[in-house]
C-alpha cells in the first residue's frame, strides 16, 4: 500500500509503533524482534483471560 493510500487510522497506527521503537531503544534487528515477542505474549495473555473470565465465568 502506498503511503497515499493509507487511512489515518493506519498512519496513527504506524506513528505509535515508531514512537514505541524510539522509546525501547531498538538498534538491532534483535531487539525489535524480542520487543515483538513481548507484545505477541502481552495480546495473548490478554485475550486468553478475556476468554476465561466470558466463557467460565472466571475473574481475578
Amino acid at each position: 500500500m502506498s503511503r497515499k493510500n493509507r487511512t489515518l487510522g493506519k498512519n496513527a497506527r504506524r506513528k505509535k509503533i515508531r514512537e514505541l521503537l524510539k522509546m525501547e531503544n531498538t538498534g538491532s534487528v534483535d531487539d525489535i524482534r524480542n520487543l515483538f515477542k513481548e507484545i505477541i505474549a502481552e495480546f495473548m495473555e490478554n485475550g486468553l483471560e478475556a476468554e476465561l473470565d466470558e466463557e467460565l465465568g472466571y475473574s481475578r
